[in-house]
């Protein structure tokens, strides 16, 4: 075994979560990604809110390469990531390095599956060797995080839809 091998961490497990939500998949997909500034708490997990104010909103710009961004109260906007798959009511992923530099995106994808009860809406996120030895901290925080952020907020939001 090479000092390297001794040396470099054990990979981390992708984080998944799973949420099942009463709607088809194109609407679940439209929900997660063009409507995500309804569901996301801009108040508490947005950059704008580290500095005490909540973002105006989160873009995601439907195509491949596009970016992801936060509009900031004072309307400058701030990346979180990149389009890396765009396929309407089947797959969304993305780059993720919100506050963060570029070389340093962990990595987000979301599939949307047709189930008895309306779509299974799988995320995740993975790619945590790009974060070096912040790794196992943002590994930890992601974990608890998207489970309120998605699972919680999103879910919510989606069955809020329905018995609207």
């Amino acid at each position: 075994m090479t000092a390297a091998a001794k040396t470099s961490p054990a990979p981390l497990a992708p984080i998944v979560k799973t949420v099942t939500v009463p709607l088809d998949p194109r609407r679940a997909f439209r929900l997660f990604t063009d409507e995500m500034s309804d569901w996301w708490p801009l108040d508490s997990h947005s950059l704008s809110a580290q500095d005490g104010a909540p973002a105006r909103r989160v873009t995601v710009t439907p195509a491949e390469g596009g970016p992801v961004f936060e509009t900031k109260p004072d309307g400058t906007t701030a990346p979180w990531g990149r389009v890396t798959e765009w396929k309407p009511g089947e797959r969304f992923g993305m780059t993720w390095h919100v506050g963060q530099p570029e070389e340093t995106a962990s990595h987000v994808s979301v599939s949307f599956d047709v189930v008895a009860d309306g779509t299974k809406v799988t995320l995740v996120h993975d790619n945590w060797e790009a974060l070096a030895d912040t790794a196992a901290a943002r590994h930890t925080g992601y974990e608890t995080g998207w489970n309120m952020v998605f699972v919680t907020r999103y879910g919510t939001a989606a069955r809020m839809l329905v018995t609207a």
